[in-house]
């Protein structure tokens, strides 16, 4: 029989996952990707001879022995000679000369924590023990919920015993909630500082969890390398990307007499019509819905995260890189500083959007990321989803976009040479990047990089469908599906749309 072909539009983690289960399926693939690289948010880039890292700061999934392992190692992710990075703290936090790590070993955390303030001793440790809670804790990957049966629900209410005592204990809460439990300034800062402030309240233990329990790592060679990987293992099992192809147009045959459509091809945006039997859309819904498809194809869920931004919000970051002339790693990993002095010294609209802490992050654990001898630092700044349509309206004059981009670098790097004296003078400013990045190269809604957060606010069970309203061989997938979004979502969606497709024909789902 001849194979069938089932189209991926978007060479991202979802896409590149579904590709490789595609082929694994017997199906005939191919991927279109807008990027002249694959592997969408989960990337990389060159500067000056130093390598900037843009998405993997510790990933899910890295232990043998789990279902999200198996699909990692499968897709090529991690290959039988990647070596897994863990480091002793996940992060540092500061806040007015004092500071908090987060130590791999929850006990020294929570010691170090009592001591820094006695008399959060109770919440301390209330805190800590759902963060052990968490260790063990498996995100479910054999299935999609609709194909789950009585068994299937028995066995993955077993599995995730820890995470529904978690859920419970934090319900209804976010995660300004949960840092008001506590009486000590720097302890809130800690806890949000991961965490954006809307997310759930389980978030932060649930995360600091995964960390101790050493099942979050960092594969060697970071994000560009892995998404090499995934695209080798998919083509060395027959499946065909095409980079630099964005496709702009879906194309419907007849109406069916059930009232289904049948997709019957994409147009790509060099006029190519590429014809297939399924359609998967691994690419951010937004432009799927308003770029390729239309609004009417829109599952009702969606709609209402696209319409209401206050109880569905994403946010914005501002990102610079930095070679620094130093051989030690003076950071040696994360650490989270305040941003009121960079707010202060901003005189526009931009100042009500900049987050009161950011992230600078150093690669020493990396030596290939930068020339011998020397150090690259990396500051993320986080925004508010309004300063999307600051940085948008910016960007139609790119010589003033350019400008406020090193301006506000320029503040960064006086923060930390100030900070780390020892690297007054030796910073050289290497790239800087804005959601408009995000949305010129992946289509990001907004510009942000991630899926959209289910506040306390929003509607139960607010995660949208795969489906396609009224289409019958089509859907879409990726960290959208599985919000707050994220890599591991993104792999399982991947996963998920190859055993749609083998549903619909009557075929064992197993892969």
């Amino acid at each position: 029989m001849k194979q069938k072909k089932v189209i991926i539009i978007g060479g991202g983690i979802a896409g590149l996952t579904a590709g490789v289960y595609a082929r694994k399926a017997g199906y005939e693939a191919q991927i279109y990707e807008k990027h002249k690289i694959v592997g969408g948010e989960c990337t990389g880039w060159d500067r000056n001879g130093y390598y900037i890292d843009n998405c993997i700061h510790w990933m899910m999934g890295t232990v043998a022995g789990t279902s999200l392992h198996n699909i990692w190692k499968e897709t090529g992710a991690l290959g039988d000679d990647t070596e897994i990075l863990r480091g002793d703290h996940m992060y540092t936090s500061e806040l007015n000369g004092e500071s908090v790590t987060l130590w791999a070993d929850i006990e020294r955390t929570e010691r170090e924590l009592i001591a820094l303030s006695p008399e959060d001793e109770t919440e301390i440790k209330s805190l800590m023990h759902y963060a052990k809670l968490s260790e063990k804790i498996e995100i479910p990957s054999d299935k999609p919920n609709e194909m789950m049966g009585a068994l299937d629900g028995i066995k993955m209410a077993l599995k995730m015993k820890n995470a529904l005592k978690l859920f419970q204990a934090y319900a209804g809460m976010d995660t300004v909630d949960l840092a008001a439990r506590f009486k000590h300034p720097l302890i809130r800062c800690m806890i949000s500082d991961f965490c954006p402030k809307d997310s759930a309240g389980s978030s932060f233990p649930m995360a600091y969890g995964n960390f101790t329990g050493r099942d979050g790592g960092v594969p060697r060679g970071g994000s560009r390398a892995m998404a090499f990987r995934m695209k080798d293992r998919f083509e060395s099992l027959g499946g065909e990307i095409y980079t630099a192809s964005p496709v702009v147009k879906a194309d419907f045959g007849p109406k069916q007499t059930t009232g289904w459509k049948q997709m019957v091809s994409v147009t790509l945006a060099n006029g190519q019509t590429v014809k297939g039997d399924y359609f998967i859309f691994a690419c951010d819904p937004d432009y799927t819905f308003h770029k390729i498809l239309s609004e009417e194809y829109i599952d009702p869920m969606l709609k209402e995260v696209y319409a209401n931004r206050k109880d569905y919000p994403v946010y914005g970051m501002f990102q610079c890189a930095f070679g620094v002339d130093c051989e030690e790693d003076i950071l040696k990993g994360d650490i989270m500083m305040d941003t009121s002095d960079i707010v202060n010294a901003v005189n526009d609209e931009l100042k009500n959007s900049i987050m009161e802490r950011m992230t600078v992050k150093s690669f020493g654990y990396e030596p290939d990321f930068a020339p011998k001898g020397k150090q690259i630092i990396q500051v993320m700044m986080g925004l508010s989803e309004d300063s999307y349509e600051y940085w948008n309206a910016l960007y139609q004059d790119k010589e003033a976009y350019k400008a406020r981009k090193e301006e506000l670098a320029q503040l960064i790097q006086k923060k930390l040479e100030e900070r780390f004296p020892e690297y007054q003078g030796k910073m050289t400013l290497l790239d800087v990047w804005t959601p408009m990045t995000y949305k010129r190269y992946c289509n990001a809604f907004k510009g942000y990089n991630q899926a959209y957060i289910i506040t306390k606010r929003s509607r139960k069970n607010a995660y949208v469908s795969p489906e396609i309203k009224d289409v019958d061989n089509a859907w879409i997938t990726g960290q959208w599906l599985s919000a707050p979004g994220g890599l591991p979502g993104a792999a399982i969606q991947g996963k998920y749309s190859v055993q749609r497709i083998l549903r619909k024909e009557g075929q064992s789902i197993k892969l």
